[in-house]
């Protein structure tokens, strides 16, 4: 017979391999708390899930879960929650350095907890991003602008075509189908195209098809709220693909024809006269001014007036049509390709003039 019932609160029976009841004090399992590894190495700028499991709570326990960083200012608790069996704590590495992240378990008037050390390092051991991306269209997002820029400024999601002939008609037949192909899906122009008319510019130092990036060839649909208003259209792009190292520098050419092309305008801001410009952007709308890293996304941004001279469409209809191309070529140094002859001159010219000093020199005497 088991004397559970005659046995006093803190006790407990057990039948045994002898066949007899063994009767011993109760083992509770007190709360406990405990990360899922000590150490951990983060990388700056970078956010990432730890979890710490917890053991011995109770439906009827009431219990919570506190983190704590013991150096803020190296690693930002960003968020938290937790259940019955475990906490999951997201944090996030503010700069180069070490803290210890504290998990406090929290049970009537007790507590107990558990520590991670982690490292926050100055650089990511492996690229974050994606290594080969395709620019792709996403939703513009427009940032803090005044109210006048968001009434003439429209962001539209471009709209790519997958077959060249009808691309070729959405651009007002500024390209034939033949030069035109298909990349990733989408139509663009082809590479030796954009090559001639970024030559023709003559702005540009020689460009080669390894210059050159091309943007899906779009439109946007037509509303009559966006007649005559400036569109506003993204393409989300790889930081290596913008070809250079600040945004200032950054090259994209507007296909106007067959052998003719115009560059886009830098922009350091919106505002209200955007036609025919562009920027990079953050994600969350901001426009970026710091150094391109090639490995991560950005939005670069173009803005084509309705009706204007880069809406291949050739209608006021609240659309507009665009092919475009980033260009990596140097912009060519003023006096084009005959400055290093006339640099050449200039260094002969002042040799002359050096070796005429001691002839006069002489003569004076």
């Amino acid at each position: 017979m088991d004397p559970w019932e005659y046995l006093k609160d803190e006790y407990e029976s057990k039948k045994e391999t002898d066949g007899l009841y063994h009767v011993r004090r109760k083992t509770e399992e007190k709360p406990s708390i405990k990360f899922e590894q000590k150490e951990l190495t983060l990388p700056k700028g970078e956010t990432k899930e730890i979890t710490a499991t917890i053991s011995g709570v109770t439906e009827d326990m009431v219990f919570g879960v506190r983190p704590s960083s013991s150096s803020p200012e190296v690693v930002e608790v960003k968020s938290f929650s937790y259940g019955y069996d475990s906490a999951t704590i997201t944090v996030y590495g503010q700069n180069v350095g070490e803290s210890v992240l504290t998990a406090t378990l929290t049970y009537g008037d007790k507590t107990t907890s558990a520590d991670c050390i982690i490292t926050v390092s100055g650089s990511s051991p492996t690229p974050p991003g994606p290594i080969d991306y395709p620019p792709t269209p996403v939703d513009p997002v427009i940032g803090n602008v005044s109210e006048d820029v968001k009434a003439e400024i429209k962001p539209e999601r471009a709209v790519t075509e997958g077959d060249p002939a009808k691309a070729a008609k959405n651009i007002g037949d500024a390209l034939t189908v033949e030069q035109l192909t298909i990349k990733d899906g989408n139509t663009i122009v082809k590479p030796e195209v954009a090559v001639k008319a970024a030559n023709k510019l003559g702005t540009l130092s020689s460009v080669t098809s390894k210059d050159v990036v091309a943007l899906p060839v779009f439109t946007t649909p037509a509303k009559d709220a966006d007649k005559d208003k400036t569109i506003m259209i993204s393409y989300e792009v790889l930081g290596s693909d913008l070809k250079a190292k600040k945004p200032a520098d950054v090259k994209v050419m507007k296909i106007l024809g067959a052998e003719k092309g115009e560059l886009f305008t830098y922009a350091s801001a919106i505002t209200k006269n955007m036609d025919k410009k562009f920027t990079v952007m953050k994600k969350d709308g901001t426009i970026f001014t710091g150094e391109i890293d090639g490995h991560t996304l950005y939005d670069l941004a173009l803005f084509i007036k309705d009706g204007g001279k880069f809406d291949l469409d050739g209608k006021k209809d609240g659309a507009v049509a665009d092919p475009s191309v980033i260009l990596g070529a140097e912009k060519r140094a003023p006096g084009g390709s005959s400055g290093g002859c006339n640099a050449g001159l200039g260094v002969l010219a002042l040799l002359l003039s050096l070796a005429a000093i001691p002839l006069v020199y002489r003569r004076k005497k």
